[in-house]
């Protein structure tokens, strides 16, 4: 796979990095869910004896389902057919205009995603940004940040 193909398939055409979602199972996340799973084992059996040193391992089951969660991820990116954000017309309009990015596309400044407010103003800063650093110091950018 060449630089420009990895990068398609970590960074979606919205500009967030698919790469690192909790929700894709390959992610940093769900592998450290993963390996945080192993490493406490059966602790869920010993949990309610831990709850009465602190409190707080009475909410122990409520956490195992969180990093099971997390650790089994639903998506491998938006490119492969499947979004999380179920109402996101990204992943299509981009397909059908031919372009990888929605910069890239001659409407994109009067595009409506289909996403959430907050969520549709950081898709048209992220897609601002690529077309300015340019794919590869963009997704090192977004390497840089939290991703939540």
């Amino acid at each position: 796979m060449t630089d420009d193909a990895a990068l398609r398939e970590r960074i979606a055409p919205c500009g967030l990095d698919c790469g690192r979602c909790l929700d894709n199972p390959d992610s940093p996340i769900g592998r450290l869910s993963r390996e945080l799973a192993r490493e406490l084992g059966g602790f869920g059996q010993r949990a309610a004896f831990f709850a009465r040193l602190d409190p707080v391992f009475d909410a122990y089951a409520d956490f195992e389902r969180v990093l099971e969660r997390l650790g089994k991820g639903g998506c491998s990116g938006c490119r492969t057919g499947h979004c999380l954000l179920g109402d996101c017309r990204v992943k299509d309009c981009t397909r059908e205009r031919g372009v990888s990015y929605c910069f890239e596309c001659p409407e994109f400044g009067g595009c409506d995603p289909g996403l959430p407010p907050g969520l549709a103003e950081r898709w048209r800063d992220n897609n601002r940004r690529m077309a300015e650093m340019g794919l590869a110091a963009y997704a090192a950018w977004q390497a840089g940040r939290p991703r939540y």
